[in-house]
């Protein structure tokens, strides 16, 4: 799903740099913490959305790869992944502080509608719900999730 939905946290991003092969773009995406349990999401993750992202990024919509995450930088959580020689400095202050300090781990680089998804480990998962639970989305699962109607209906066949 792309742009602002439940369960996704926006993210202040300043800006994003690809550096691929022989080309350097810079970009302003929109960044978000996509929590599990809402708007389709199985697992929390981070969601990279730009207009054709997925395109610059030579990575097909639902194509996963393995992929590095790095926060031993000063200024910009890095993404590599190797198989495409790719590497994305997301510069956002925010993101940084969420995520562990001097944290380098594997990942994963999707595609999907215009933009990516980064999944990462569970160890770096529990950061993003735990700010993401500080913005009211705290994680949930999709089989406890009821709608109001179904808890009504429920109410209503135990008095029957």
């Amino acid at each position: 799903m792309t742009g602002p939905a439940p369960g996704k946290v926006s993210i202040r991003c300043d800006k994003v740099v690809i550096k691929s092969r022989a080309q350097i773009s810079t970009i302003r995406p929109d960044l978000y913490i996509h929590v599990k349990g809402y708007s389709l999401a199985r697992v929390t993750h981070i969601d990279v959305e730009y207009p054709e992202l997925e395109k610059m990024l030579s990575i097909s919509y639902r194509e996963v790869l393995p992929a590095i995450l790095s926060t031993q930088t000063r200024d910009y959580v890095l993404v590599i992944v190797p198989s495409r020689e790719l590497h994305m400095s997301i510069y956002s202050e925010e993101l940084r502080e969420i995520l562990p300090r001097n944290y380098r781990g594997g990942c994963v680089v999707g595609g999907k509608v215009d933009g990516i998804f980064i999944g990462v480990k569970r160890e770096v998962i529990k950061y993003l719900e735990e700010f993401a639970s500080s913005r009211g989305y705290p994680p949930r699962s999709k089989h406890l999730k009821e709608s109001s109607d179904v808890s009504d209906v429920r109410s209503l066949l135990d008095y029957v």
